[in-house]
């Protein structure tokens, strides 16, 4: 059984898939297998697959009949697919330096309870690559439910999914139900991962991760997007594991209400009932 399940999910990147899957295999880490999902492609995205199918490395391909809408449907199918103790989301449109997994492994063996283990990355704009401002500047490992509470509940602090592996037990759970999300479902993944175990990080750029037009993460910047859905975190967390103070929970809610204050009109409404409900849950979780 390998030790790693490497999750290559694929829509319409025939043009960065084969750099991708190169860079997995090419990894010096090599006990892993690699599941590939496409997502009913209409570019040439099976030509470049099939060229991989009597690989040793890949355990399964799978093409949808239809597309599914969302990139956490294909990851919620690949976690059920996986037998690794680790996941790595790979994206298409990303690759990764030859000693990715090799060095995030070394860092879950050093640390107690790791469910993520990240590094940080270069972006990569076309073929210009960028430097990545990290959120953290040195290694770093940290309790999960003290990373939720100080940071991750204000903003995604793992910037790209293709730049962590993640333990399978705690993200079988924690995929559920993420479809509903078009760029966030990664940020509540993180949320509810993290609240059961911990966090290391490691400064190295081993992961490159583009930034187009066409990536999820453009369009979610220019949209509002980061509000709408981000503002979901404040629903994934359990307010009895995850300790506030009162004066915490007030910065919590002032800074989301800012942030919603700054969209438009009509997109107000739900993330606003977002912050009311979550207050009432946190004064139960405080009383009970």
């Amino acid at each position: 059984m390998p030790r790693i399940s490497v999750i290559v999910p694929n829509y319409n990147h025939e043009r960065f898939l084969k750099l991708r899957i190169e860079s997995i295999l090419n990894q010096t880490y090599q006990d892993f297998e690699i599941i590939i999902l496409d997502d009913c492609s209409t570019d040439g995205s099976k030509n470049i697959i099939e060229q991989y199918r009597k690989n040793p490395k890949v355990s399964n391909i799978v093409y949808n009949e239809q597309n599914s809408g969302s990139t956490f449907t294909q990851w919620e199918r690949g976690i059920a697919l996986a037998q690794g103790e680790w996941l790595w989301i790979a994206e298409s449109d990303d690759y990764a330096k030859s000693d990715f997994l090799e060095s995030l492994i070394e860092l879950t063996e050093k640390y107690h309870n790791v469910g993520i283990a990240f590094c940080n990355s270069y972006k990569v704009d076309h073929n210009q690559q960028t430097e990545e401002l990290p959120v953290y500047m040195t290694s770093s490992y940290k309790e999960g439910i003290v990373e939720v509470r100080e940071r991750l509940c204000h903003y995604n602090t793992i910037t790209n999914a293709s730049s962590c592996i993640i333990r399978r037990w705690v993200a079988a759970d924690a995929s559920k139900n993420l479809n509903k999300y078009k760029a966030c479902g990664d940020w509540i993944f993180y949320t509810r991962i993290l609240q059961h175990t911990n966090l290391a990080y490691s400064p190295r750029k081993l992961n490159y991760y583009r930034w187009h037009p066409s990536s999820v993460s453009f369009s979610a910047a220019k949209s509002g997007v980061y509000v709408t859905e981000g503002v979901d975190v404040m629903e994934n967390i359990d307010y009895k594991t995850v300790k506030f103070s009162g004066r915490e929970f007030m910065a919590l809610c002032k800074g989301w209400l800012r942030k919603i204050g700054n969209l438009g009109f009509k997109y107000r409404f739900k993330p606003a009932i977002v912050v009311l409900l979550a207050s009432f849950r946190y004064c139960l979780a405080k009383l009970y």
